[in-house]
């Protein structure tokens, strides 16, 4: 008896210990349940940001596409564009009704109107250089359509050289231009000196012009040289550049001016839209003239400056070295920065002179 109830009292002790057991071992699985939410959350938050980073780069695609297909829609194809029916280059009438000429004229045109993308640098980079290009045609009095010989020397290319060693953005062969005060050596070349070289572009087709008086003529003399055109006038009895026999790059030449001047001068008719914040900023500085006993070295000048030293390097590339090297040399500088560079100069000058 006394065992029986030994017996039962155990068991029943055993089971009051499970019962008091229970909340103790139900905590861990509250604390693990707590766990998985805070992961299954962090879990939806990347999602979540994933899905915000697709639909961003979506509307990004969406963007592009909408103006891809404004761009095809606003562009038909080029054989509905038309030469206009009188074409006129530096004042100068082109005689479009000779089929020759017309034909000519129509193949450079679509040729243009193909490189999409060649007209829409140019508009980019027109912007950059065109502005001190046209004030300076104002003030010499030269006709605005001059500007043009640029695209098709250089694309407006500050750094472009050509296969026969021509130079700049107005491509001046050495020669001709250390006739037009522009120096070359190791270390300068003037050539790629944007103002310099665009003083020395205007001066020289003054003086075709002033000889030759035909623009046509003086353009094809600026491609060719003057001795070259003169040869053939006198060879070929005319002076209409339309009907004389010239270097097939010369013959092209006009006509492919007369094109970018057709197109620049109406882009929207053509097809090509670029919004204002599409373009480059126009090119400005401020022009110093230094002279110098010993090389300066550009670094120095663009901490005096407040710039990178690529900044400099850029604005002045027809220094080819490290330094600006002795001689009277033109510099030119951001915007806003000429009265700190020549508070430099003058200490370093002075500190120069002194060693």
């Amino acid at each position: 008896m006394v065992k029986s109830i030994s017996f039962i009292l155990v068991n029943v002790i055993l089971l009051f210990g499970c019962v008091l057991d229970r909340p103790i071992t139900k905590e861990p699985e509250k604390r693990v349940v707590q766990v998985d939410a805070s992961e299954k959350q962090d879990a939806l938050a990347g999602k979540l940001k994933s899905l915000e980073q697709s639909v961003s780069r979506l509307q990004s695609e969406v963007k592009y596409l909408e103006n891809q297909l404004k761009q095809t829609k606003d562009r038909p194809p080029l054989t509905t564009y038309k030469l206009p029916k009188e074409v006129f280059l530096c004042g100068e009438r082109i005689p479009v009704e000779n089929k020759n000429v017309w034909e000519n004229l129509d193949r450079e045109f679509l040729l243009t109107l193909s490189n999409d993308v060649q007209v829409l640098l140019w508009m980019k980079r027109a912007r950059r250089y065109f502005p001190h290009i046209e004030k300076r045609l104002r003030d010499l009095g030269l006709p605005d359509d001059l500007k043009y010989v640029t695209l098709v020397e250089s694309g407006l290319r500050p750094y472009a050289v050509s296969p026969s060693g021509a130079g700049g953005i107005w491509q001046f062969i050495p020669a001709t231009g250390e006739k037009y005060e522009m120096r070359k050596n190791r270390i300068v070349d003037e050539r790629f000196d944007f103002f310099k070289a665009t003083e020395g572009a205007l001066a020289y087709l003054k003086v075709l012009y002033e000889e030759f008086r035909s623009w046509a003529l003086s353009l094809a003399a600026y491609n060719v040289g003057e001795n070259r055109v003169r040869k053939e006038i006198e060879l070929q009895g005319t002076r209409d550049y339309y009907f004389l026999d010239l270097p097939l790059e010369t013959e092209r030449y006009v006509y492919k001016i007369a094109v970018a001047k057709m197109i620049l001068s109406a882009t929207e008719r053509y097809g090509f839209h670029l919004d204002e914040k599409e373009l480059y900023d126009p090119l400005q500085v401020e022009r110093v003239q230094i002279e110098l006993t010993q090389p300066l070295p550009i670094i120095e000048v663009s901490r005096a400056v407040g710039c990178f030293y690529k900044d400099i390097k850029e604005l002045n590339p027809h220094f080819s070295e490290e330094a600006i090297p002795p001689g009277i040399q033109f510099v030119n500088l951001p915007p806003g920065t000429s009265v700190p560079f020549w508070t430099f100069f003058s200490a370093w000058k002075t500190e120069m002179e002194g060693k």
